[in-house]
């Protein structure tokens, strides 16, 4: 595999790809705005004139992590960019004073088309970001590309080792290179053949505050519509009378409906369906326990560190292999549970673990000290670079 070979496989399934655009657009998973700039690049590039660097979240979960480089980088002239409409939707209404776009996918006509119209420095790749013609064409026009809080997914890694010098060729067009674990340090070593730093997981710089008195309510959030049965079976087996409060927040806020009309009348009026993005920290704050979704199908998890900083006590289902590190962490911790996809097993933990009170707050304190300590070390490299 080389980067003419991959243009090739990717012109040939152009078609495919913006028929399953034009499918996600007829499901409202598109707006009209992300296809022509997804598929397009059609921007009003006169407002990015003065863009110094982008930054670049692909989705919600990569979105919530880049509140550090934001206050740190904020003498920059800073883009951003996305790939989802949730997570497009959510960063407008936390980022309202900045520029916000769609990212045009990795055609290679639509990444020159993009770079030819703006002038930046910098692009900072959040998470697990690698696209070839993007890294490709940029380094050609002198952008320095740094991926920051970069992973790779177990799958991911045994993709990228198997076309190693197309992978090493990709990883010359780094700049810089910093990992969110000690693992994806190694994994991203063996990949790019690139020099990789680690100083600390974004993700941890979050606001902790702590509710030392909570209620029984319990919270299921970032539940994905294909765990909606799921979660629905796991609530009919609660014992309901120990629970104050059931909330509900879907991934994909859009199928908010879909679900309520999946709940038989004896629980409907005792489950709030949450239908707004923004606002799951002020859920958190009350909930005493919070099931994360992406757990209970081959999804990987999500992110439980946003609970954890509310002194949530978090449960998750067997597959969380995005977060593995930190869920089994937290286990050690007795901050969390890993259970396996046994709804009744789930339903019992959780009726075990809501009249139990939590003393966890020095420990989620401390937790979260120790994981960012060293992140200002990417900073500097990020602003000398």
């Amino acid at each position: 595999m080389n980067i003419f070979s991959y243009n090739i496989i990717l012109t040939f399934f152009y078609p495919i790809i913006l028929l399953v655009g034009m499918i996600r657009l007829s499901f409202r998973k598109e707006s009209y705005l992300s296809f022509q700039q997804k598929f397009f690049a059609n921007h009003d590039y006169n407002k990015f004139q003065k863009v110094n660097i982008i930054i670049h979240f692909a989705s919600i979960g990569e979105l919530n992590s880049i509140k550090f480089l934001l206050d740190k980088l904020n003498n920059e002239e800073i883009l951003l960019t996305c790939s989802t409409l949730s997570s497009y939707i959510l960063s407008k209404k936390k980022y309202p004073h900045i520029n916000i776009i769609f990212l045009p996918i990795d055609f290679q006509w639509n990444v020159k088309r993009f770079i030819s119209n703006i002038n930046v420095e910098k692009i900072l790749w959040i998470d697990s970001e690698i696209w070839p013609n993007w890294l490709n064409c940029s380094k050609k026009a002198k952008i320095k590309n740094i991926l920051v809080n970069g992973r790779l997914s177990k799958k991911s890694y045994t993709n990228w080792i198997k076309v190693k010098s197309f992978s090493a060729y990709l990883g010359e067009k780094y700049e810089l290179i910093f990992a969110k674990s000690v693992e994806d340090k190694d994994r991203l070593y063996e990949v790019f053949q690139s020099e990789i730093y680690y100083f600390g997981n974004l993700k941890f710089y979050l606001d902790v505050s702590l509710h030392k008195v909570k209620k029984n309510n319990l919270c299921f959030a970032s539940i994905h519509k294909a765990e909606f049965e799921i979660i629905i079976e796991i609530i009919s087996k609660l014992d309901l009378n120990l629970f104050e409060s059931i909330i509900i927040i879907p991934r994909h806020i859009q199928f908010s409906n879909d679900l309520k009309m999946m709940l038989g009348e004896d629980l409907k009026n005792k489950i709030e369906i949450h239908k707004k993005f923004g606002e799951s920290q002020t859920i958190f704050d009350n909930s005493k326990i919070v099931f994360m979704g992406g757990s209970l199908i081959r999804h990987g998890g999500q992110n439980p560190l946003e609970a954890l900083a509310r002194g949530c006590y978090i449960v998750s289902g067997e597959y969380n292999d995005n977060f593995r590190d930190q869920y089994l962490d937290l286990q050690k911790l007795n901050l969390a549970s890993i259970v396996n996809s046994d709804t009744s097993q789930i339903s019992s933990k959780i009726n075990d673990l809501v009249d139990l009170n939590f003393d966890n707050s020095n420990l989620i304190v401390n937790y979260f000290r120790d994981n960012k300590k060293n992140l200002n070390k990417m900073i500097e490299m990020i602003q000398q670079c």
